[in-house]
């Protein structure tokens, strides 16, 4: 981020901006940033929304384990014998 710094007599800003009495026939800094603009949200009806929702991408973003209670040593146990190697 580029910035611009500045050493000025205070009274030179008395047409730009208001400063306190006691900034006045004083050097002031002024530094000059750019502004980040925020980022423009994506408006959605209500329509597309339950049609991204339907299907099951959203049972995938939603969550990967139903709460069936079990543990997560049950879900590691189902899983090694599901993803277990064999020759």
């Amino acid at each position: 981020m580029e910035a611009i710094r500045k050493v000025v007599d205070g009274s030179l800003l008395d047409n730009i901006i208001s400063l306190p009495q006691h900034f006045q026939n004083k050097k002031v800094e002024i530094i000059v940033l750019p502004v980040e603009e925020p980022m423009k949200s994506l408006k959605i009806t209500a329509v597309e929304m339950d049609s991204i929702l339907a299907g099951s991408i959203t049972e995938s973003l939603m969550g990967i384990l139903p709460n069936d209670g079990k543990t997560l040593a049950d879900y590691r146990e189902e899983r090694l014998q599901k993803y277990e190697y064999t020759d």
